[in-house]
């Protein structure tokens, strides 16, 4: 339902909302389409909620005054009509429980309909996000009767309405009954409440204790931000009952914090548990909690090897460093080694993971941990850079050096000059929280700027607070103890922010945070991570965290939707996950600018650069210790999957050339000898297997084949009768488009007749499978290799395997556009294809050479005529005129008497014209002429209209041809339409 109001909100030009219940979270993830909303359309907006039962509490009713103030919307609160009885009968007994929403549209004449939404949704998160509901849409005309009934209720509703107003909030929070204690007040409880494990916890013990009774001495958890590491460890000492333990971290800030866990956990005396730093040398106690460096300077000093039968290595993603290695191979001899780490992902590749055996006692990364409720909800929001008091950008870096460039994207005037100071801070007072105290962190691109941009602050003044803003600035070089001190007095409320470059990224634990500010271009997808980390701890009465992300014309803002959604390997999919505004009950949204800037970068980022692919998969393969399959690399990240298979002829091909860089690496013993020779016909099939069999475009070919895999386990290929082959498909995938047509087609293109000369040759021109009177069965050759080279059967069939996944996701994505799979004969709308998949999908009975297709072609006998646009970028003036109608062109020489034109023409008039005339649109956008050459699917022709022949210039030559308007069966949604024509047709 959350979607479906956000696009409302882009397509309508006014709305009502009536509904008894909004929360804050609700109205903070929506907040950025409100504004938008209210940019298009200066209409009058409503919404009507109540005081019932106390469940909008005074922060909700804050957020609609934001609404109120920057989006254009009346806010009414509904009472008992006849006047106020008691505070029972205001609160607790209204009768007011509605849920409806009402948009105002304009057809293309200008004339108005309304989309009329009524359920069982209430404007809060559970209700949008997370919760299974019914709402029914209904769209009318203003002259049905249905949407006056419901005008009228809605103006009676308003007579029945006070405004909100800050006296009416005023009153409303002091008869509020769950008041927010004071900050010392929480950090006190917090103090003296009993720690028992959580429902993660209690799983990761069970998992760590059932690896040492299996005898294994090491492990590691990788566990988010905020999900309780450090109480974990301290369950699992408690449990281990160590005779000594050894805690080893990089920073002393942890280690006084964890100290201090660990002494709630175990219950013991305050002397049990020693410090050892530069500034602390307590080494004799039972528990010690050492600085890596203190600890390495004086352990042979100090300590035998088997001192300690329980060590534990925090922030293990730098066990990679050489103090932290000596550290562990010194003590290797302890009875018990744990590493606990948010992010063992490393920028060296460094193998973390063999450190610890590859014993992976529990992994949970962030989004599995948003969505477990284990951490708390946020709302980025993505701000355009200040554009500079002439309206021209600050982050211009011309006429330095390309170091210089990436850390220097503006000079440290720009950067702190005032009118950007108080830029910042009109947007931190438009998304932040309406009246709620900021506990917030800065980070800055550089020291200089995050304590210039401090002193600036300091002489601004707090709207929200009424007095100067309080801040200070923290770097590396500040020391201990001033940053424990202004740790503690952000955590009090004595500051707003703390300024800070890379300092806080990892180590500092301050659960209050509830708002993040980037002023900093994002250059780690790993590092936006852990700063986005410090705000999703929990804490009393913290309902969210707000990130304002101030975003720059930079070439890597690809990174933050990488960041966000966590794909990384397609730029496609980055882009639709750009679409998805909530994520469980956290939101993403962007101003237009931004927005731009970051879909722009996608056009720019390097997706298959080798370096990067090839840190990808050394990360997988360390954690597994072994090569990764693609099976593995889709559990990791899907929009790897592809990128990688297809960076040289298959991903047999890439993971040789990894393994041979790799394995030349310190440390690393390779595996080479487990991506053994297939021979050249077995690079062949590989090839076919990635471009025909893993981009997963039907499930035919793929089922056809697995069964056949598995009939031959053991060494003796069997055959199967087509009609049992037919309805495995049908019960694989009931809902894909399967015809008898389809299933003729993929064994055509498993028996290589489809595929035409060039095509075989590259494949190697030995089929897969052979059709016998019998049935079909795998080719002699091919289950020969299966059977004498395990390098090839485990590659191939990971293909099969993960092209069977692949296209289980393409169902799920097929089935949320709001096309039919049936209608549309198999493609998936806003899918991309290549010409070559198009005619397999089409059950052409042999492949056509592109340059013969050209923008279309009609088979001999055909009913289907797919139509191929290179947008902007072809000879023909080809055009969308709106998101359902594109103004098109025929080749040369046609005319109304050319075969295609009359088969157009036949029946245009007619309502069943679609039913015998199936005419698939693809449409390539300019910027992947070049390097994808891969079309979007954007519909099939409903009808076609205004066909005229003309002519046009070719080169001083006049040709004729025909031209008419194609009218999708539906229209493009806004972003499509804007992704295609750039804003072109606009």
């Amino acid at each position: 339902m959350g979607d479906a109001i956000r696009e409302e909100l882009r397509e309508s030009e006014s709305f009502d909302i009536s509904v008894a219940f909004v929360s804050e979270n609700a109205l903070k993830s929506m907040y950025q389409a409100f504004v938008d909303h209210a940019d298009r359309s200066r209409r009058r907006n409503r919404i009507i909620t109540s005081t019932k039962g106390y469940f909008n509490d005074p922060k909700a009713f804050k957020e609609l005054m934001k609404l109120q103030r920057d989006a254009n919307v009346e806010v009414l609160i509904w009472e008992r009509p006849g006047g106020v009885k008691s505070e029972d009968e205001v609160v607790q007994d209204q009768p007011f429980h509605p849920k409806g929403y009402l948009f105002t549209r304009r057809m293309d004449q200008g004339r108005a309909y309304y989309n009329l939404y009524v359920g069982s949704s209430n404007l809060t998160s559970f209700a949008l996000q997370t919760q299974r509901e019914w709402n029914l849409r209904v769209s009318s005309t203003g002259e049905a009767q249905l949407i006056e009934q419901v005008r009228d209720e809605l103006d009676e509703q308003v007579r029945q309405s006070v405004p909100l107003t800050d006296a009416w909030l005023a009153e409303y929070e002091e008869e509020f009954k769950h008041r927010t204690p004071p900050r010392t007040q929480i950090l006190q409880q917090l103090r003296e409440e009993k720690i028992e494990p959580n429902a993660m916890q209690c799983e990761a013990l069970a998992n760590i204790q059932q690896l040492r009774d299996d005898g294994a001495r090491r492990a590691i958890v990788i566990s988010a931000t905020g999900t309780g590491k450090t109480y974990l460890s301290a369950f699992d000492v408690r449990a281990f009952q160590p005779r000594r333990m050894l805690y080893v971290a990089n920073r002393d800030t942890i280690l006084k914090a964890a100290r201090e866990s660990y002494q709630r956990v175990l219950g013991c005396d305050e002397s049990e548990l020693g410090l050892l730093t530069g500034n602390s040398k307590q080494q004799d106690a039972k528990y010690v909690f050492a600085s890596v460096d203190t600890l390495r300077r004086h352990m042979r000093e100090w300590y035998e090897p088997d001192d300690f039968d329980y060590v534990l290595i925090d922030e293990a993603h730098h066990s990679g460093a050489d103090n932290y290695r000596s550290v562990i191979d010194y003590f290797s001899k302890a009875g018990f080694m744990l590493g606990m780490t948010a992010t063992p992902e490393r920028t060296d590749n460094f193998d973390i993971f063999s450190l610890f055996d590859h014993n992976i006692a529990y992994e949970i990364r962030l989004q599995k941990a948003l969505d477990e409720n284990m951490l708390c909800p946020f709302h980025y929001y993505g701000v355009h850079e200040f554009l500079g008091t002439d309206g021209t950008r600050i982050d211009s870096a011309e006429g330095i050096s390309k170091k210089d460039r990436q850390w220097m994207q503006a000079s440290l005037e720009e950067l702190t000059e005032p009118d950007r100071v108080r830029y910042i801070i009109r947007k931190l007072e438009q998304y932040g929280s309406y009246d709620e105290k900021v506990t917030g962190l800065v980070f800055c691109s550089r020291i200089e700027e995050a304590e210039r941009l401090s002193e600036l602050f300091n002489q601004e003044t707090n709207q929200q607070a009424e007095r100067p803003y309080r801040t200070v600035a923290i770097s590396g070089n500040t020391s201990a103890k001033r940053v424990e001190k202004a740790v503690s007095q952000l955590e009090s409320g004595d500051l707003d922010y703390i300024f800070t470059v890379d300092k806080f990224n990892e180590g500092i634990d301050i659960p209050a945070i509830n708002q993040i500010v980037m002023l900093r271009n994002t250059q780690s997808s790993i590092v936006f991570t852990q700063q986005l980390g410090r705000g999703l701890r929990k804490f009393p009465h913290k309902t969210c965290v707000t990130v304002i992300d101030f975003i720059g014309n930079y070439q890597n803002n690809y990174l933050i939707p990488v960041a966000l959604y966590g794909n990384a390997g397609d730029s496609d999919i980055v882009r639709k996950n750009l679409q998805r505004e909530a994520i469980g009950l956290s939101s993403i949204s962007f101003d237009e600018i931004s927005r731009r800037q970051v879909l722009e970068s996608l056009d720019t980022a390097s997706w298959s650069d080798m370096k990067m692919l090839r840190d990808k998969y050394a990360v997988i393969r360390n954690e597994l210790g072994r090569v990764p399959m693609l099976t593995d690399i889709y559990r990791h990240d899907p929009s790897l999957v592809m990128t990688m298979a297809q960076k040289g002829n298959s991903y047999y091909e890439f993971a040789r050339g990894a393994e041979a860089v790799l394995s030349r690496k310190e440390h690393d013993e390779g595996f080479m000898d487990t991506v053994a020779q297939v021979g050249a016909q077995g690079e062949q099939w590989l090839k076919m297997a990635t471009e025909v069999l893993l981009v997963a475009i039907r499930p035919q070919e793929l089922v056809i084949l697995d069964e056949l895999l598995i009939s031959c386990i053991g060494g003796t290929a069997s055959l199967i009768s087509e009609n049992q082959l037919k309805e495995a498909v049908a019960q694989r995938f009931p809902t894909s488009y399967h015809t008898d047509a389809q299933f003729e087609s993929a064994l055509r293109v498993l028996d290589w007749s489809f595929f035409d000369g060039p095509t075989k040759k590259s494949y190697g021109e030995r089929a897969l499978i052979v059709r016998t009177a019998d049935g079909v069965g795998l080719a002699s050759e091919f289950a020969t290799m299966l059977n004498d080279n395990d390098t090839f059967r485990r590659f191939f069939v990971d293909n099969v395997r993960t092209g069977l996944k692949r296209f289980g996701d393409l169902l799920e994505e097929s089935a949320k556009t709001g096309h039919s799979l049936q209608d549309d004969r198999g493609f998936v709308y806003e899918h991309r294809y290549k010409m070559f998949e198009v005619e397999r999908l089409l059950a052409w009975p042999t492949q056509i050479n592109g340059s013969s297709v050209g923008g279309y072609l009609l088979p001999k006998g055909g009913s289907s005529m797919p139509v191929f646009v290179k947008y902007a970028n072809s000879q023909y003036a080809d055009r969308f005129l709106n998101p359902q109608e594109m103004h098109w062109f025929s080749k040369d020489k046609r005319s109304f008497k050319s075969r295609e034109i009359e088969w157009m023409a036949q029946g245009q008039d007619d309502t069943d014209w679609a039913a015998t005339h199936f005419i698939p649109l693809f449409v390539m956008r300019k910027a992947d002429a070049e390097k994808l050459k891969m079309y979007y699917y954007v519909g099939r022709v409903g009808s076609c209209a205004n066909m005229r022949e003309t002519t046009r210039d070719n080169n001083g030559e006049t040709v004729r041809l025909v031209e008419m308007d194609l009218r999708l069966t539906k229209p493009l949604s806004a972003e499509l339409y804007q992704h295609l024509t750039g804003g072109d047709d606009e």
